[in-house]
């Protein structure tokens, strides 16, 4: 049983690197656009003419932090496939290792999922961007994927 639970940990790790490697992909094609931030008022970004291509369907939150002045652009048909692709990648991935983190290192569940609902939040491009520079948002993203590969790592060294 140990030598199995051992095996599945070793996918798990070249699945992670391999998914990172593709995300990483992913996240250097998409363009980050500008995206003036108003504040709060009575005048809001909604009220104003498009001048570029916007996603309508994009909520603006007056109460934001007004930092954050980036967004992904709108993803291609090609792209969007890639994103759910590497979504559905993702969710299949954190639920094998989520199984055996609740068995092996239950301390560790609650920070394993804070960081899953991050990732989650950035492979579906929802979150407001602080730069338009794509390998800074790439390192971003990193370090909540590598804390959860840590802890994949962890059950290696638990379970060896």
């Amino acid at each position: 049983m140990a030598q199995e639970t051992k095996m599945q940990i070793e996918d798990l790790i070249s699945e992670s690197d391999l998914l990172m490697e593709s995300l990483r992909s992913f996240f250097y094609s998409i363009p980050i656009q500008h995206d003036p931030y108003l504040g709060s008022g009575i005048c809001s970004i909604a009220d104003l003419p498009k001048l570029w291509e916007y996603d309508s369907e994009t909520k603006i939150d007056p109460f934001e932090d007004p930092v954050l002045h980036y967004r992904w652009f709108r993803l291609t048909q090609e792209q969007f496939l890639e994103q759910e692709e590497l979504f559905r990648r993702y969710i299949s991935w954190a639920s094998s290792v989520r199984a055996l983190v609740e068995k092996f290192l239950p301390e560790k569940l609650v920070v394993f999922d804070e960081k899953s609902q991050v990732i989650r939040k950035w492979i579906e491009l929802s979150e407001r961007l602080p730069s338009d520079d794509n390998a800074e948002m790439f390192l971003r993203f990193r370090k909540y994927f590598i804390s959860q590969q840590n802890i994949v790592f962890s059950l290696s060294e638990h379970i060896g």
